[in-house]
């Protein structure tokens, strides 16, 4: 079974099942490092952070691109209040997300042809500055959140997560800029040929 059906299959199980579980726990996590009050004192400055039930935080783990993907239509939670919905979206958007990593994977493997997205060089340039910048963000919260410590699991699996898609956005952004898909663009651009 080619991957490019079998990681949307496993991912959109998972995402249900991780739904539910996160439905069903009471627990919510919070960022360690900032304390709940103690003893009902008030403490200056910021309060805990709520990260969510652990379901969640492995939602965020294998669907922060996803997630990622989604934030330009962060609007419009203003007016869809239901859960039910917001929760559909980031679903289908990362059974996508799935989707294309296992089409990558795919080709790599030789198992489907490669195509040509024929974009022009100015998009070009700005997806890829895009996703440079998205990834380096990603990056860079994540290693700064792991270089302050903490002791919850859950945290660091959260934290972690951004580390390595943070990462993983960068390579491909990189890879795909060094791929053949820019060479022609550049010797247009130069004027060469």
């Amino acid at each position: 079974m080619s991957l490019r059906v079998f990681l949307p299959i496993a991912a959109g199980v998972l995402f249900a099942a991780l739904c539910m579980a996160g439905a069903r726990q009471n627990h919510v996590i919070d960022i360690p490092g900032w304390s709940h009050p103690v003893r009902n004192t008030l403490w200056w400055g910021q309060e805990p952070t709520d990260i969510g039930t652990p379901g969640d935080v492995l939602l965020m783990a294998f669907n922060l691109p996803a997630l990622i993907a989604l934030l330009p239509l962060a609007p419009l939670t203003y007016w869809i209040q239901s859960e039910i919905v917001l929760r559909t979206a980031w679903g289908l958007v990362s059974v996508g997300q799935w989707y294309l990593i296992g089409r990558y994977f795919d080709i790599r493997r030789g198992l489907f042809a490669q195509s040509e997205w024929n974009l022009k060089l100015p998009l070009k340039r700005v997806l890829f500055g895009a996703v440079m910048v998205t990834g380096a963000i990603a990056l860079g919260t994540g290693g700064f959140s792991i270089a302050s410590g903490h002791s919850s699991p859950w945290a660091f699996i959260w934290d972690t997560s951004f580390v390595l898609w943070g990462m993983a956005l960068m390579i491909f952004a990189l890879r795909w800029r060094s791929s053949s898909a820019w060479s022609k663009d550049r010797i247009d651009f130069l004027g060469l040929s």
